[in-house]
């Protein structure tokens, strides 16, 4: 089943495609996130377009106090709402650390900025290996 990873923000998204047959998420783009409804329909395209069987959001979650919802995670659930009332299935994924993941990454293929779909390949890749 091919699998959306997303890393949702304001101003960009990061956007993944795995399957879950390799078990290999890879970085696929960056949308940006102003225009929410203009950003819906693109998911919702780019879903139909890729035979995507599920999408993978990542919410995160404080490292303190896991219980508690941070505006981030309230807008970010807003958002998948958003996505189920087009009639895409969609999964929580705790995206903690992703971004600095992704920016070791970067570091590593000395590149610079930021790389939102790195991060969407990191929350995806994490989902996928613990078993979905």
């Amino acid at each position: 089943m091919r699998v959306l990873g997303i890393d949702f923000g304001g101003k960009r998204v990061g956007v993944a495609l795995g399957d879950t047959e390799s078990c290999i998420a890879s970085p696929w783009a960056e949308l940006p996130g102003e225009d929410r409804l203009d950003l819906l329909r693109r998911i919702h395209e780019i879903a139909e377009r890729e035979g995507v069987g599920t999408i993978v959001v990542g919410v995160p979650r404080p490292l303190g106090k896991q219980s508690r919802e941070t505006n981030q995670a309230k807008t970010i659930r807003a958002f998948i709402e958003d996505v189920k009332a087009q009639g895409l299935p969609v999964v929580e994924a705790d995206e903690t650390l992703s971004s600095k993941l992704a920016a070791t990454q970067q570091r590593e293929r000395g590149e610079s900025g930021k790389r939102d779909d790195l991060a969407a390949a990191a929350i995806l890749q994490s989902w996928l290996d613990r078993g979905r």
